[in-house]
């Protein structure tokens, strides 16, 4: 009984020891391990860790610009390869173009530059020779247009025996045999009919020549002639011209003179632009070596044109022109090519415009002998009652006094 009394006390007694140990409070004011070793080897750590931050940051950037810079690239070369693919496709076509049609050296090519300007100054300097007489072949027809103003009355008389070499066949049925009309003439008409300057005279009912031989040459300036240039009023003598009115005659007589020029000067341009141009030569020989420009030739070319191989400045225009728009087989040539549709169309419609300004140019032309002959008009009336009114003093010895 007592030992287990001894025993019981015994374990109460180191229960309480160790509940009293338990609850003791332990304060630690410094530990050489923590701070000598532990805390040094965190520093490290926390510098070691913001390192490897900071560089997997930039490794993260570089990488995201090397990115950039590769679609970039990959960018840039497929747009260069792009276009290299373009560019090659259109050279493909240029030079599949070239191979199935060459244009040769010809008057396509030319007639903006060297030889159309030749033409034109040809032509212009031709004018001005045919306003003087020169290159009429017909001796009536040139002494007519040479010769110094005459008397109306005379002038009348000079048309009549130049409308001998123009007789028709009503006029012929009327007075045939005669000296005024011998015979019906080839070129019937040819001094009283617009379309000797238009299309050349000739029968009734022939095709248009744009190229004139000389008798088509002389009709035309007999037209003219017989159209503009009127015989207002004669050439005083030395001893009418000294005086007073003789003076103021030859004053009315020149500006007479002046608006004739005028009036003349349209169909004097349409005359010597219809005439065989030597200039034309080089340029319509190269272009014949186009099959389709031969046969475009052969179809429209005058004769004229097509005995001498010269075309004058109006075939010249028309056939520049027409040989494109036209002419069917430049047309079956530009059907046959395996160059680019849009381009071909391009073309034509080119073509037709220049058909058409050529076109509005030949009427323009119509038009400005019309406004010439109607000037000549105006002049017969102002100047001609005048001169006529001064002639007649002159004659009977009537004179202004001087003073």
């Amino acid at each position: 009984m007592k030992r287990r009394y001894a025993a019981t006390c015994m374990a109460v007694s180191l229960l309480a020891s160790h509940q009293a140990w338990a609850v003791v409070p332990v304060t630690v004011d410094a530990s050489i391990p923590i701070t000598v070793q532990v805390m040094p080897a965190m520093v490290i750590m926390n510098a070691t860790l913001a390192e490897i931050l900071t560089t997997e940051m930039q490794i993260g950037t570089a990488i995201v610009q090397a990115s950039d810079k590769q679609a970039a690239v990959a960018s840039e070369v497929a747009r260069g390869q792009r276009e290299a693919d373009i560019y090659g496709r259109q050279t493909e076509r240029l030079e599949r173009a070239r191979e199935s049609h060459a244009v040769q050296d010809s008057i396509c090519s030319e007639s903006a530059s060297g030889v159309a300007a030749a033409v034109g100054r040809t032509s212009r300097a031709g004018a001005s020779r045919l306003a003087s007489g020169q290159g009429v072949r017909n001796q009536v027809v040139s002494k007519t247009v040479a010769s110094l103003p005459v008397d109306p009355r005379q002038g009348g008389y000079r048309s009549a025996a130049m409308h001998a070499s123009y007789c028709t066949s009503s006029e012929a049925e009327q007075y045939g045999g005669t000296d005024l009309c011998p015979r019906v003439s080839e070129l019937p008409g040819g001094d009283i009919e617009l379309r000797s300057l238009m299309d050349g005279a000739g029968a009734v009912g022939k095709a248009p020549d744009l190229t004139f031989n000389q008798d088509q040459v002389d009709a035309g300036m007999a037209y003219m002639k017989n159209s503009s240039r009127h015989d207002g009023g004669r050439v005083p003598g030395k001893g009418e011209i000294q005086s007073a009115t003789g003076r103021q005659y030859q004053g009315l007589m020149t500006q007479y003179k002046a608006i004739q020029s005028a009036a003349t000067q349209p169909q004097l341009d349409i005359i010597a632009a219809s005439q065989a141009n030597p200039a034309t030569r080089e340029a319509l020989a190269e272009t014949l070596q186009s099959t389709s420009a031969s046969q475009y030739f052969d179809s429209t070319a005058s004769p004229e044109a097509q005995r001498t191989g010269v075309m004058s400045e109006r075939e010249f225009e028309a056939f520049e022109v027409g040989r494109r728009y036209a002419n069917t087989a430049y047309e079956t040539d530009l059907q046959e090519m395996s160059g680019d549709n849009l381009v071909r169309e391009l073309v034509r419609v080119q073509s037709l415009g220049n058909w058409l300004q050529l076109s509005n140019k030949n009427e323009q032309r119509q038009a400005n002998i019309i406004s010439g002959q109607q000037l000549a008009l105006a002049a017969d009336a102002k100047y001609v009652p005048q001169l006529q009114e001064l002639s007649s003093k002159m004659s009977s010895g009537v004179s202004a006094n001087e003073n």
